[in-house]
């Protein structure tokens, strides 16, 4: 309720998001090239840009308060639909400042997965009633393990096999229109998918991955993960 109430702050207090974008905003410009427009917040474009921000916010907030009532059943195989991401911090004007970003962030993670295999569309993930997962592409493996999931608290926690040092993953599981997301600490999800393309020898070009790690590192309560569609 107090994540709730921090955002909603953000639509009464819109007009100091300028002074916020100066600082935070125009460090995320410099990571994802957008920096000279982050700042020009007093013309009547930049004011327009904020709002809709603000907007999209909202409506993103309203929709994760319906969703978190809802029960996602987890068993089954589920068609990997791109990254999902979230940001969840006391901070509001830091959300709307960073929630500008959101879609440059999860392109760029996206054509990352790509690269391991993990292609919306085609990948999946499929949680057996045994509680063992897998991750796949269209030819291959690309990990599997052990899950629980707890439909109380919509805690899960995935732990993956030998070839990934039995990393843990820990998350949450919301409901969406069309699926459900799951989504684990932005630093977690990231240091699975640096080892992840040197399980499948995809290469070693970490770049892209280093961008959204800058970024990770700058915004408290970033998540990332997986938005899906069940089959």
């Amino acid at each position: 309720m107090k994540k709730i109430i921090a955002t909603l702050s953000a639509l009464v207090l819109i007009a100091s998001v300028a002074n916020a974008q100066s600082g935070l905003g125009g460090l995320l410009g410099k990571i994802f090239g957008g920096g000279n427009q982050t700042e020009t917040t007093t013309s009547g474009e930049g004011s327009s840009t904020i709002a809709s921000a603000a907007e999209g916010l909202l409506g993103t907030l309203l929709g994760t308060v319906i969703s978190q009532a809802v029960t996602v059943s987890l068993p089954g195989t589920w068609t990997y639909n791109g990254i999902a991401s979230a940001i969840e911090t006391e901070n509001a004007l830091t959300t709307l400042a960073a929630s500008t970003y959101k879609e440059k962030l999860e392109t760029k993670l996206d054509g990352y997965l790509q690269k391991i295999g993990i292609v919306p569309g085609v990948a999946t993930i499929t949680y057996n009633a045994d509680n063992t997962f897998t991750i796949a592409s269209a030819t291959k493996t690309i990990a599997s393990g052990t899950y629980t999931y707890d439909t109380q608290t919509k805690n899960i926690v995935m732990k993956l096999g030998k070839v990934y040092s039995y990393m843990t993953m820990e998350g949450t599981v919301t409901a969406t229109t069309n699926g459900a997301q799951v989504l684990f600490d932005a630093n977690k999800f990231l240091a699975f998918a640096k080892k992840a393309i040197k399980v499948v020898g995809a290469g070693k070009d970490n770049s892209t991955l280093n961008t959204v790690a800058n970024l990770a590192e700058q915004v408290t309560g970033l998540k990332l993960g997986f938005d899906m569609v069940k089959k």
